[in-house]
């Protein structure tokens, strides 16, 4: 593109400068009025600049990273994208004087067009502006599909673009790489990664690589790729969360927790990364740098579009698990959780299912301090709210905080509620992830996938009971039941364990109370059932069983 054709690109750019101070806001407008663009605004923190932006939009972007006590210019990004503020088409260049890798690589996490060192002059900022706005124009069809909704067509661009084999072509290939993994289009993806030679991919193409493989779970590969762009790149950040959420698909939460872990000593400001760091760490049975990875959840996301009710409630759930194990540090964990559930009550006070669920968390605080009256109020209230709720609400409520509840009313013995819950939320789920975990908590698998691995967990068991070694079949049904907890079917088997183990003889009082936690798991069972007779059956077999025990001297 000539100079001139440069020229005329600015002028039909809007542009709008970010900074805390009034000089250097002045001179940017300056320096881009110079450059040809006659549109340019100013805005001295990131509220100005988001309530520019509703009324414009800007095709450029010149943001500081320090805005005072504003929101930071990589806050002011998040929201801008999170918002839909920001068109695809549009550049955005951040400008700091940050010199510290974790602040430069927090800020690189999403993705500026560019990331320029002050001090800023004309001549510093003419070339870089330059070639983020000549490879920005030719994306640009790609991008106006996406930003119309339209990734088929973003596709078609950038195979468009491929052909013309332009000096774009390494960047059109990275976007159809992106678009196709988006789209859970693995085998096309690795076919893109494919066209590059052999020995010599970037470091975006061997991530894309990674996430193609991962997609299609091959987990192994996946995970020696990226353990080799890690040894070869340390400070990728990309990779070790890649490899974490690898290790968590593998049901290994003690190597996605390391692995998060090195993630956060690279860049420690990402509060996404720290509410996954805190889900990690309680899959892994560590409550204590689960708690600590919520408060920093909180404090990055503070007044940000990233806040989330999920991080309070998590955190009081945490600091109440861990009030349950320290009697010394009781009353200082039971107030900071308290204190947690009054700013989620504050913060969320709209949504039904955060009132919910902080009331059932509340409720095991108190059984743990042993105040039972009050205990029983929080519960009954969890309940009123759950039967006055519209179950339109689910809709606007993640699908993570819907189940973290329902399971919060079957701990309490509440398993109708916790399985309108779930029901309800698999109505309108499409997640195939989010399914197979429906699963494992609904009476009933919904999915083929949940009965087959309903199915194989449950194998073992009956294969014992067929055998007649009813001790070991009780213990595969009692493993199964800590992955399944609520499955009619599993439920039943452990009930029909126990009662042929027993037969001629005494049942003993932990089996007794197996059997009624199974039994109240179960619940109501529809006559229609296909379980309906086979439950009924059991019942009288369990009911002869405790008159039998009863008589026996």
């Amino acid at each position: 593109m000539k100079q001139i054709d440069i020229i005329k690109t600015y002028s039909q750019k809007r542009c709008l400068v970010v900074d805390d101070v009034p000089d250097i806001r002045a001179n940017l407008k300056r320096i881009l009025v110079d450059f040809g663009s006659a549109n340019v605004d100013t805005a001295g923190n990131a509220e100005e600049a988001i309530d520019l932006c509703q009324k414009h939009q800007y095709d450029i972007v010149l943001a500081d990273y320090n805005l005072g006590t504003s929101k930071t210019g990589q806050q002011l990004l998040e929201e801008l994208r999170f918002h839909g503020l920001l068109n695809n088409t549009a550049l955005y260049v951040m400008i700091t004087a940050e010199s510290a890798s974790q602040y430069v690589l927090h800020a690189l996490e999403y993705q500026p067009d560019d990331y320029l060192s002050k001090p800023i002059n004309r001549d510093s900022l003419r070339p870089r502006l330059d070639q983020a706005l000549l490879k920005n124009e030719a994306l640009i069809e790609a991008k106006k599909a996406l930003d119309n909704k339209n990734p088929n067509n973003a596709i078609s661009a950038c195979i468009k673009l491929l052909a013309k084999k332009s000096r774009y072509s390494n960047d059109a290939r990275k976007m159809l790489g992106e678009l196709h993994i988006g789209l859970k289009q693995y085998d096309q993806a690795m076919k893109v990664y494919a066209q590059l030679p052999q020995g010599r991919h970037p470091v975006w193409a061997t991530i894309g690589i990674a996430r193609a493989k991962f997609g299609l779970k091959a987990y192994k590969e996946a995970e020696e790729i990226l353990d080799n762009l890690i040894g070869e790149n340390p400070l990728c950040i990309e990779a070790h969360d890649l490899l974490a959420r690898l290790f968590k698909a593998q049901n290994n939460p003690a190597r996605a927790q390391q692995t998060l872990h090195n993630a956060l000593k690279i860049s420690p400001f990402s509060s996404e990364r720290q509410r996954e760091m805190g889900r990690i760490s309680h899959d892994a049975g560590d409550e204590n740098t689960s708690v600590h990875a919520y408060r920093a959840a909180i404090k990055q996301s503070r007044n940000s579009c990233h806040e989330q009710a999920e991080d309070y409630l998590n955190l009081a759930q945490g600091l109440t698990n861990l009030s349950r194990e320290s009697n010394s540090q009781l009353q200082s964990l039971a107030s900071e959780a308290v204190e947690a559930i009054k700013a989620v009550e504050k913060r969320f006070s709209t949504q039904p299912i955060v009132k919910m669920r902080g009331k059932l968390v509340e409720a095991d605080l108190y059984h743990i301090q042993k105040l039972e009256e009050q205990a029983n109020q929080a519960t009954s209230e969890a309940l009123s709210i759950h039967k006055e709720m519209r179950f339109s609400a689910i809709q606007n409520t993640s699908a993570q905080l819907c189940i973290d509840c329902a399971q919060a009313f079957m701990n309490f013995g509440e398993y109708d509620a916790g399985e309108q819950l779930l029901q309800e939320l698999a109505r309108i789920n499409k997640d195939p992830d989010i399914a197979i975990q429906l699963d494992k908590l609904l009476r009933e698998p919904l999915t083929r996938e949940g009965m087959q691995l309903a199915a194989k967990l449950n194998k073992q068991g009956i294969g014992f009971y067929q055998q007649e070694q009813y001790e070991q079949a009780i213990k595969a049904f009692n493993n199964v039941l800590k992955e399944i907890p609520n499955h009619i079917g599993l439920n039943l088997n452990m009930v029909q364990a126990i009662i042929s183990k027993n037969k001629g003889g005494s049942v003993s009082d932990e089996e007794v109370e197996t059997i009624a936690n199974s039994l109240q798991r179960i619940g109501r069972i529809n006559p229609e059932s296909s379980y309906i007779k086979r439950y009924e059956y059991l019942l009288r077999q369990y009911s002869r069983l405790i008159e039998a025990s009863n008589e026996s001297p």
